[in-house]
């Protein structure tokens, strides 16, 4: 019997364009979730089919056919559908951008003769379970808290969102193993998924799944995978293979066959925010994933977001709490608040800071010196003519990188060679201002001689595995003094950590940011967080002009709930997030003024859809105006009610397309910002 006309909506990867229509060709066998290959204008393109059907509204001379399928493998789920598209209609994007670019890059190919050899390939690499493997040996016993969270999240039925509050080294890892276990232990086709905040935390987390797991097919999923490697993982929980993923954000769009467990550990990090593209939220996906599967998400910190505490108190989540560590004897160490070193010192080390670190290394053990600063010093400047170093590219300074000899921008990575002489005066003493990792590392060589002291920052860790091998060098004892930034604040279980030492927290406190004090707050306590954690009491010294802030008394005191109970009141007081929901809009140009006319224009357009329940605020530079040569601009709108902003911009976004605009402008609306 000759089959009926059929006819495929299909997506595309493609700014602002809603899924067109193609016609299958009779003697083509198509799916819904089958990636394609159709024309667009004059080029081809790989799309994604979203539905069949008998009809369609277009003429029937104007459609074009599909010229092919790429059957890599079964097509994606309805439910993996679902969540791309929710992405997009929440993050106001077209369909097919949220859904193609979640594909990796190698599956999602235009075919050519070498396809099914490539495939063949990444088959080759995909991990998988040896069911020969010796037994792990048995996990370590739960204490009582953490058996009651995790008989709190097994004994619930269907979806529940979890926030699992437990003080650094309480466990929080040990649980999420229990949870993984039992789930894959009540169902044989039950497949888990293990969101962490950093690349650099990946390895050794994905080392300890296994070895708990040594019969299970693990993989991982990050941007620092070669196009096959991610491939290989991707494809691996799509077909059901991998029944547990420990991946960064990106993992949250993997496929699964039969998703039954999500897990976000360090769930405050801001990491889990996109900064480009579509900018969504892991982990706030994860828990609208977890909804439409039915299935459990726990989120995990020692230091919540003040959003998602919001929720616990209100009820929204389950809190699950672990106050204690997890080894026994072990405490929280001694916080102490002591003067930096005075304004004109030659260090930024004092004299009871370095003794401090003295006597921990006299005992055996290892310090940390945490400065969340990289570089040399964040400036050069002549003392004659008042030159400061700038990038010539970005509104910022370029910072002074002395191993290299160069001035590097951080924004926009633009570089040039340090100059013999200053640039305005041609005075020869140009001096840094100011200090990073490099330079407290050099301090360190000089107090300390003839101790082992490691770097460990984004300029030290950016060839492939060298943060991995830094950090263990540090697990084995072969450093003794630790230098870091905040790749070394969170999620490492340093066994050998005595001392840890905050220099310079209050550039940050000083910072006019709504979230900055929240972000050090964490960062902070992250950090404290990583002495004594094999029993003997650890020690945390800050450095800081400002002992008697709130912010500090409370960090002292290691009293997260004091700090968030405080700081939520002054946001309910003030308005501001959690208690409001915002989007922000943001245009650059070649010039200031033209960005700022667009948003102008975008706020009259706003004015004019009459929303009474949505305050827009007006247009203002961008606290980083200039970035890679584009002048920026940005324009603030907010609700209390997260429909009514949702609905407003909806409509918004539709008639900013309609403005007209000085040709090379740019713009995006940004939903739930991070910065405002």
């Amino acid at each position: 019997m000759a089959r009926t006309d059929q006819f495929a909506k299909v997506l595309i990867d493609a700014p602002g364009l809603a899924p067109l229509d193609y016609r299958v060709p009779e003697e083509m066998l198509v799916a819904v979730g089958d990636l394609v290959l159709v024309t667009l204008g004059a080029r081809r393109a790989v799309g994604l089919v979203v539905l069949l059907s008998s009809a369609s509204d277009i003429e029937e001379k104007r459609l074009k056919r599909i010229q092919s399928v790429l059957k890599f493998s079964t097509p994606v789920s309805s439910e993996w559908l679902s969540l791309t598209r929710f992405a997009a209609t929440y993050y106001l994007r077209a369909w097919g951008e949220s859904a193609l670019p979640a594909i990796p890059a190698a599956l999602r190919r235009t075919p050519t003769p070498r396809q099914e050899k490539r495939i063949e390939g990444i088959r080759a690499v995909m991990p998988a379970a040896d069911p020969d493997a010796a037994p792990a040996a048995p996990a370590p016993a739960l204490n009582a808290e953490q058996e009651a969270a995790a008989a709190a999240v097994l004994g619930a039925e269907g979806f529940r969102a979890w926030l699992l509050f437990g003080v650094t080294g309480s466990g929080k890892t040990e649980v999420y193993l229990r949870l993984i276990e039992e789930t894959l232990a009540r169902d044989p086709e039950a497949q888990a998924l293990l969101l962490v905040p950093e690349i650099n935390l990946t390895p050794q987390l994905v080392g300890r799944v296994r070895a708990r797991f040594p019969r299970e097919a693990v993989a991982a999923l990050n941007s620092e995978f070669t196009d096959r490697e991610r491939a290989a993982s991707w494809l691996s929980a799509h077909e059901g293979q991998a029944r547990i993923l420990v991946g960064t954000r990106m993992a949250i769009f993997a496929s699964f066959r039969r998703l039954r467990l999500i897990l976000v550990d360090e769930e405050h990090d801001l990491s889990y925010k996109a900064g480009d593209g579509l900018r969504y939220s892991a982990r706030d996906l994860a828990v609208w994933r977890a909804s439409k599967l039915a299935c459990p998400v726990v989120l995990g910190s020692a230091t919540p977001s003040l959003e998602s505490w919001a929720k616990a108190k209100s009820g929204g989540y389950g809190l699950l709490r672990l106050s204690r560590r997890a080894v026994e004897k072990a405490e929280l160490p001694e916080v102490e608040l002591t003067p930096p070193p005075e304004k004109g010192a030659s260090g930024q080390i004092t004299e009871y800071s370095r003794r401090a670190i003295e006597a921990c290394l006299e005992s055996g053990r290892q310090a940390l010196v945490f400065l969340n600063r990289r570089g040399y010093s964040p400036v050069l400047s002549c003392p004659a003519c008042d030159w400061v170093s700038t990038c010539a590219r970005c509104s910022a300074f370029t910072v002074y990188h002395k191993r290299e000899k160069a001035l590097i921008c951080h924004h926009c990575g633009w570089r040039r060679p340090v100059p013999e002489a200053c640039p305005g005066c041609g005075n020869v003493d140009i001096l840094p201002r100011g200090t990073g990792t490099e330079r407290i590392e050099e301090e360190l060589e000089v107090l300390f001689p003839g101790k082992r002291v490691l770097r460990i920052d984004r300029d030290t860790a950016s060839a492939k595995n060298a943060a991995e091998e830094a950090f263990r060098k540090v697990h084995r004892g072969e450093v003794d003094i630790l230098v870091g930034t905040q790749m070394v604040a969170k999620g490492h279980d340093f066994q050998k950590i005595g001392l840890v030492l905050v220099l310079n927290p209050d550039a940050q406190i000083l910072s006019p940011s709504t979230r900055a004090r929240e972000r050090l707050f964490a960062t902070l306590m992250q950090v404290a967080g990583r002495a004594g954690r094999a029993g003997t009491r650890g020690r945390v010294l800050i450095q800081t002009r400002f002992p008697e802030d709130t912010l500090f008394t409370a960090l002292a005191e290691q009293d997260y709930v004091k700090f968030a109970e405080d700081t939520l009141d002054e946001r309910r007081e003030s308005g501001c997030v959690p208690y409001v929901h915002q989007a922000l809009l943001t245009a650059e140009a070649d010039m200031l003024s033209t960005a700022l006319a667009f948003l102008e224009d975008a706020a009259k357009s706003a004015m004019a859809l009459g929303r009474d329940d949505v305050l827009v605020y007006d247009p203002v530079p961008m606290p980083l105006v200039r970035l890679m040569n584009r002048e920026r601009g940005q324009l603030l709108v907010e609700s209390v009610n997260r429909m009514s902003l949702h609905r407003f911009l909806v409509d918004w976004e539709r008639n900013l397309r309609g403005l007209g605009h000085a040709g090379g402008l740019s713009w995006v609306i940004e939903v739930d910002p991070l910065e405002t």
